[in-house]
């Protein structure tokens, strides 16, 4: 085992101090090229001074920051199954469990369970250490009917879903996106553009979607543009009732002049796309179009402009807050991350 340089016994004190750490941030910090840097990661890898993984580098799963054992245990995951979106959060959790050692184990929550009897289930799968969890709760209702229970001595992080004020869930800690920010970041994009008249087609079957709607609103008055409609629904089965119609997305951007679509979810989107293209109405030359989620958009075929939620930025997020919860305690913390604006082409600017 090779005595490390004086840069990578630098890098090891960090890695104590702090816990894993990116290697392109290591290197923005050492003023050095990422090049450079995972050269050194390399050599202390080597030596087994430390673990790599997907970009990160930690110390290894023998040793905790503090040089003393790492917890140990299970991350219990309960998430909807079927969700896109979801899935993609899970991801980075699960990379970020990985990448530190632990063990990992994957539930199903069901559209109807609450987050207190998914947590409970959680707490009784054997050595688990915590729970992220993602309540479903697809309408206002279900919010407001939550038992509010998490399971006893098992630390728990909601995950894209704050807790409503008052309630037991909201005294666990939790992180989710600031949807609020990504509608206002896409109404600037449009509005730079020179678009005023601007119509909303969301999603309306779970907290991301309500969220999103009122932000819409809100944000439409705060711009000083004006409310052309209220939000229409994006597809069929996407509200509260399944069975509430569907208005037709050509025939309302006509009758209100419209120029421009914010559109959520990314996967409707692309169905509400087809809709204009066969009315005749092209993006971005007739109407502009920017979705929500950035879960498909830029797959192929037409590429739309989108608001990208942080998703596995927010899955790490998750596992912090669990770990720094387990092994410190301290307050509870509810943490929003912002998403960004990825402009791939589907809007114009008015003339």
């Amino acid at each position: 085992m090779s005595k490390p340089s004086a840069r990578q016994e630098r890098i090891l004190a960090i890695l104590r101090s702090r816990g894993p750490a990116r290697v392109v941030e290591l290197a923005r910090e050492f003023d050095v090229s990422p090049i450079t840097l995972r050269r050194d990661v390399e050599a202390l890898a080597r030596s087994e001074y430390v673990v790599r993984g997907h970009g990160v580098v930690r110390l290894p799963s023998s040793r905790r920051p503090d040089g003393s054992r790492p917890t140990a245990g299970v991350v219990v995951v309960m998430a909807p199954p079927r969700s896109a979106y979801l899935a993609q959060i899970v991801k980075g959790a699960q990379e970020a469990v990985e990448e530190l050692g632990l063990r990992w184990h994957l539930e199903d929550v069901g559209d109807r369970e609450t987050a207190g009897s998914a947590m409970r289930r959680a707490a009784s799968v054997p050595g688990a250490l915590g729970t992220l969890v993602f309540p479903r709760w697809r309408t206002v209702a279900t919010v407001e009917a939550e038992e509010n229970e998490p399971a006893a001595g098992s630390a728990g992080v909601l995950v894209e879903r704050f807790a409503p004020v008052g309630s037991v869930l909201a005294e666990i800690d939790a992180v989710r996106t600031d949807h609020a920010h990504g509608v206002l970041l896409a109404l600037r994009h449009l509005r730079e553009r020179g678009h005023s008249r601007i119509l909303l087609a969301a999603r309306n079957d779970s907290p991301t979607a309500r969220t999103i709607r009122s932000a819409f609103v809100e944000r439409l008055a705060g711009l000083g543009l004006p409310l052309l409609a209220e939000p229409l629904l994006s597809s069929a089965g996407a509200g509260p009732d399944p069975d509430t119609p569907v208005p037709h997305l050509p025939a309302v951007v006509r009758a209100t002049d419209a120029t421009a679509v914010v559109a959520h979810s990314d996967v409707d989107a692309l169905n509400m796309v087809q809709h204009l293209h066969a009315a005749g109405l092209r993006v971005p030359h007739d109407v502009s179009v920017v979705a929500y989620d950035d879960v498909v958009a830029g797959l192929g075929g037409l590429e739309l402009t989108t608001v990208a939620p942080p998703k596995r930025e927010v899955g790490r997020e998750a596992i912090a807050l669990l770990l720094d919860r387990v092994e410190r305690g301290g307050p509870v913390r509810h943490v929003e991350l912002l998403p960004g604006l990825v402009d791939r082409g589907s809007t114009r600017t008015q003339e």
